[in-house]
């Protein structure tokens, strides 16, 4: 009876052991779909001079795909108005993270948030 608690003990570890690497490669994954679509949408506002909240929605739909909470998802930029040409527009993506690890085998604590910043001069012309 010992030995059989103890291999189901010792099935359980293994098993977090080899999805471990599994549940660090999705938040990896979920980390870079967020300064993706951070880049896209300060591409797509350059051309507008600013970001546009059509923009917004289609961002938090593209993270919302991914089990994000849409209400959650935090877009901001440097100006609410449109910048002229030449002009700096800074957009931030700002997304709590996804805990995925049950156990914390490190000291230091793990970022709460997934965070995007793209910098762009704008292209808008009258």
């Amino acid at each position: 009876m010992k030995e059989t608690v103890l291999r189901a003990l010792f099935m359980w570890l293994v098993v977090f052991i080899l999805l471990q690497p599994m549940f660090s490669y999705i938040d990896y994954l979920l980390d870079l779909q967020v300064k993706a679509n951070t880049s896209y949408i300060t591409q797509k506002a350059a051309t507008e001079g600013t970001v546009t909240s059509s923009m917004r929605t289609e961002v938090i739909n593209n993270l919302s795909k991914l089990g994000i909470d849409p209400a959650k998802i935090n877009i901001t930029s440097s100006s609410a108005t449109v910048q002229e040409r030449k002009s700096r527009i800074d957009v931030y993506i700002k997304v709590p993270r996804i805990n995925q690890f049950p156990f914390d085998f490190s000291s230091g604590s793990q970022p709460t948030y997934y965070y995007g910043h793209g910098s762009i001069m704008s292209e808008y012309l009258d």
